[in-house]
């Protein structure tokens, strides 16, 4: 468990490394003895790694642990929508995660997000923490320097439709536009729904465009990270 709600758990040493190179100030970190000299390397700031049995640490992560190195950070403030709007001219894209309910989906959302190039990733109200354990190992630590912000409500993605944005719905509709018709436009936010319903009705009303894979008979849909990936590549 956590020692504060204002620290997130890094486990092993490349979520460390992730962490300290987006700027985060590691409060405590745990080691096993094969990496002690990597740890006192990697902090050099005074801060001594603490060294314990792999089974102690274990103890401590709450399940088998055999990644070598245990950290805690300080958890760093979350922008507001508005502070993510990007300023940068030409193509920019963002993927908007409003009812997504699964931390794996939304660590693996955040992977293809940087992966493709994306701007920042903008939230509902509710859903996993992307700094949660479970989101930043599938990530990869993607949710650490990929910027995220969390919106009340669909209103929200008027701000983003003002400042340039297409808002298109990635759906299962087969009255919506196939991907491979569509022209992108330069600004572009990308609304993928809830794994088990989709997009419920406001956040669906709030978008402009609505973007369909073609899939064969008999197959209704993809998960929904992996839309995203496809989605990502074929736009990027």
């Amino acid at each position: 468990m956590l020692p504060s709600s204002n620290l997130i758990a890094l486990e092993g040493s490349f979520l460390i490394e992730r962490a300290l190179s987006v700027g985060l100030a590691i409060e405590a970190l745990y080691c096993v003895p094969a990496r002690e000299a990597w740890s006192r390397s990697l902090l050099g700031n005074g801060l001594e790694p603490i060294i314990l049995p792999e089974t102690e640490i274990a103890a401590m992560a709450g399940y088998p642990f055999h990644r070598g190195a245990l950290a805690f950070a300080a958890r760093p403030p979350t922008p507001s929508p508005s502070e993510i709007l990007s300023p940068q001219q030409g193509r920019t894209t963002i993927v908007v995660l409003p009812e997504l309910g699964d931390p794996e989906n939304l660590g693996s959302a955040f992977r293809n997000a940087a992966a493709f190039g994306c701007s920042a990733v903008l939230l509902g109200p509710a859903g996993p923490d992307p700094l949660c354990r479970r989101v930043l190992r599938v990530s990869m630590g993607a949710s650490l320097s990929l910027p995220w912000a969390r919106m009340g409500d669909p209103g929200e993605l008027g701000e983003f439709a003002e400042g340039g944005y297409t808002i298109a719905a990635c759906v299962l509709d087969p009255e919506a536009t196939e991907l491979r018709a569509w022209r992108r436009p330069e600004r572009l936010a990308l609304v993928f729904g809830n794994e088990a319903f989709g997009l419920s009705a406001p956040w669906l009303a709030a978008c402009q465009a609505r973007l369909t894979l073609p899939m064969r008979q008999g197959i209704d849909s993809l998960n929904v990270a992996t839309a995203a990936a496809v989605f990502l590549y074929a736009l990027s």
